[in-house]
């Protein structure tokens, strides 16, 4: 199929329903709680001690089924698929309802109390059960929907978008939610529903949590606007409660890719507003002070931080002419605080199609390109990008650096995981996820990591010798719910 066909079919799927992409840059692996490697941990075991919270704790699916006891709430976002076009940024990209009600948000869990081995599953607007009442719980899709990991000292993060599918898109039923697991195994340790729709991306900043949130499309305009039903959040771990950091209505849109520079305190934020118009923002997030960055016209092709060289990388996927349906001004940018520099020329460019995914690896520079359908990674070498010398996989694939390990997770053709030798320029192993749509990646120590599934509830744990599975966590229970009263 041409380039021209491909694009037009990306350009289609995405104009009615582009959220972000997780292709965007994940979480940092490995990001440290500044004062104390094991603060967050501390905080999570003060949380659970303390009789105004609720501690939920589950296993992993290689042992016993974990069942979340923490409390869930009504409204949520997220984004999906085409499967015509078989991308997982339509995946993410085709969903969207009705928008979120501010006076609905809640962000402060009930205490819930397990009268079994297995807490069972509750929502903090639930009937509280007595001997004459018994509820039945019905989930209302077979995934929470995964969208980003990220990991502090013995724990693991990760945001649900909790969406429910519908015909030609998606209905928010609930909030999005943070969940909290041990690092090495899988517990889970408690959850936390957030206060906006569509999670996109968490990270943590000198002991603080964040999460960003695109929200919904709205309806009419097929657009994300700037209001306070989308933002920043910051977790509260001790006390189970999140707040509106930074909001839309600051930001200018919905966050579409988070990246942050931890030593300073910042966040880089690629803000949504509409198909093909994403800009990026530098955000204080101690002052929560807003600035632009530079002159992109569509960040959605990636944002990676390099803390090295204090360089922000920004994909630029640029304009779509829907009549010619040829692409102009994109390229891969670098920003250092002050400068905007263009790394790519402007014609002819370098990139078979637009940029995708960036990281870096081995102190080399990396961008998967994508149409959503092909794509191909490429190299930054002597001053340029390598445009003879390339690495193709599947569809839309996204790259990441773990613990110094080049991966590339292919969300076509049922997922598939890679290591590229970023020295030799070759692929070192690949095996087959057998599942559609790996989303992100973080490294447990050396020889692990833990891959977020986004079209099925799982959390898995793979090798990174080779990429086989070894155990993985079950996360449907995490999905957006029904809750009836049974006489």
């Amino acid at each position: 199929m041409n380039k021209k066909i491909l694009t037009l079919l990306a350009s289609m799927s995405l104009a009615f329903f582009m959220s972000a992409c997780g292709d965007d840059n994940s979480s940092s692996t490995g990001v440290d709680c500044l004062e104390n490697e094991s603060c967050l941990d501390d905080d999570l075991s003060s949380a659970s001690d303390d009789e105004s919270s609720s501690s939920v704790k589950g296993k992993s699916s290689s042992s016993s089924k974990a069942k979340s006891s923490s409390s869930v709430k009504k409204d949520e976002k997220s984004s999906s698929s085409e499967k015509d076009a078989k991308s997982s940024s339509s995946k993410k990209d085709e969903k969207s309802s009705s928008s979120a009600k501010k006076d609905d948000k809640s962000s402060s869990s009930e205490k819930v109390e397990s009268s079994s081995s297995e807490a069972e599953s509750s929502s903090s607007e639930e009937p509280e059960s007595s001997s004459s009442v018994e509820l039945k719980v019905t989930y209302l899709s077979e995934t929470p929907n995964a969208a980003d990991l990220e990991v502090s000292g013995d724990t693991l993060f990760a945001v649900f978008q909790r969406y429910v599918p519908v015909t030609g898109g998606a209905d928010f039923k609930e909030p999005g939610l943070l969940a909290m697991y041990k690092l090495s195994d899988g517990t889970l340790l408690d959850t936390i529903p957030l206060l906006t729709k569509n999670p996109m991306a968490v990270k943590v900043v000198k002991g603080n949590v964040y999460v960003g949130t695109q929200g919904e499309y709205n309806p009419v305009t097929w657009g994300i606007d700037a209001d306070d039903n989308r933002g920043i959040e910051k977790i509260d771990l001790k006390n189970k409660k999140s707040e509106l950091w930074v909001s839309g209505a600051e930001l200018g849109g919905g966050v579409n890719l988070m990246e942050v520079n931890a030593k300073e305190g910042k966040a880089y934020v690629a803000v949504y507003r509409a198909y093909g118009d994403v800009f990026v923002v530098e955000v204080d997030l101690a002052s929560k002070s807003v600035k632009s960055v530079g002159k992109e016209v569509d960040a959605t092709g990636g944002l990676f931080y390099d803390a090295n060289k204090n360089l922000l990388y920004i994909g630029d996927r640029g304009v779509v002419d829907l009549t010619t349906f040829e692409a102009s001004d994109m390229g891969v940018r670098a920003y250092d605080g002050t400068t905007f520099t263009s790394l790519t020329s402007e014609e002819p460019y370098e990139f078979l199609y637009q940029p995708y995914s960036i990281t870096v690896a081995g102190g080399e520079l990396f961008v998967y390109v994508s149409d959503y359908s092909s794509g191909a990674l490429y190299w930054f070498e002597e001053g340029e990008f390598n445009d003879e010398d390339r690495i193709q996989f599947s569809a839309d694939a996204v790259i990441r650096n773990v613990n110094g390990k080049l991966i590339v997770l292919d969300r076509g053709d049922k997922g598939s995981i890679a290591e590229v030798n970023a020295s030799a320029k070759t692929v070192a192993w690949q095996a087959a996820l057998n599942k559609d749509n790996p989303y992100d990646i973080v490294a447990i120590d050396n020889n692990t990591a833990w891959v977020a599934m986004y079209d099925v509830g799982e959390i898995r744990k793979i090798s990174l010798t080779d990429g086989s599975t070894i155990s993985s966590i079950d996360t449907k229970e995490l999905s957006a719910k029904k809750v009836e009263v049974v006489e």
